[in-house]
């Protein structure tokens, strides 16, 4: 399946789709079948949201386990002191500046599973739990995030990614919906970070140099 590559200029919209295609990349590739291809697509359904009530109940007894992913708290962050531009995009021909400001944003997204016994139940919850760990602990998880949601500019260089911070909490339940024993994660938490910069705008005159006067005087007083 195609991978959303970050882009700093829509960060936030690039973040929630890079996230859910290497989420369903990942748990797609969990499950393989006799010839080896992955069909983990056929167990796992990504949503980018907390199931409304209505969805769940209707989707009860499930056929697929259900992973979401919701922002919970964003965070924007300053980066450095002044005026915050960090590219300038000066044209001397054109005697104009572009300046692009940057920014730090750090994501919190609710991590939840959810599934009942057709779908596999507490089994299914487990593994689930499993893929989410590799997908999203330690070294080798951010090295593979990084790499999978790798930008590039219009140069072929590195333009950003999404960074994982942190991945902690869960805790197993079951809920009852429909008198069908729903299983449940839930109080687990996913952080993280990526580096913003403002679209190009409007550009600014920029003052070329200053002319001076060496006949101005004050009171006829030279200067």
């Amino acid at each position: 399946m195609p991978q959303t590559q970050y882009n700093p200029e829509q960060f936030v919209e690039t973040t929630v789709r890079a996230l859910k295609d290497y989420a369903e990349d990942g748990f797609s590739k969990s499950v393989r079948d006799g010839s080896d291809n992955p069909v983990g697509d056929e167990i796992y359904q990504i949503v980018m949201e907390f199931p409304s009530t209505e969805d769940i109940t209707s989707l009860v007894p499930m056929g697929k386990t259900i992973i979401h992913f919701e922002v919970d708290a964003l965070q924007n962050i300053t980066i450095g002191f002044g005026d915050n531009v960090f590219k300038s995009n000066y044209d001397a021909v054109l005697g104009e500046m572009n300046p692009q400001e940057s920014a730090e944003h750090r994501f919190n997204f609710d991590v939840g599973i959810w599934t009942s016994d057709r779908a596999g139940g507490i089994t299914s919850r487990l593994r689930a739990y499993q893929v989410l760990r590799n997908l999203f602990h330690g070294g080798l998880a951010f090295e593979r995030c990084k790499a999978a949601t790798a930008g590039r500019d219009d140069q072929g260089e590195y333009d950003g990614a999404l960074e994982i911070l942190d991945f902690t909490g869960g805790r197993f339940i079951t809920d009852r919906v429909n008198d069908v024993n729903v299983y449940r994660l839930i109080d687990c938490a996913l952080t993280i970070r990526v580096y913003s910069r403002t679209p190009l705008d409007v550009p600014v005159m920029t003052i070329e140099e200053i002319d001076q006067d060496e006949n101005l005087s004050i009171d006829d007083v030279p200067l």
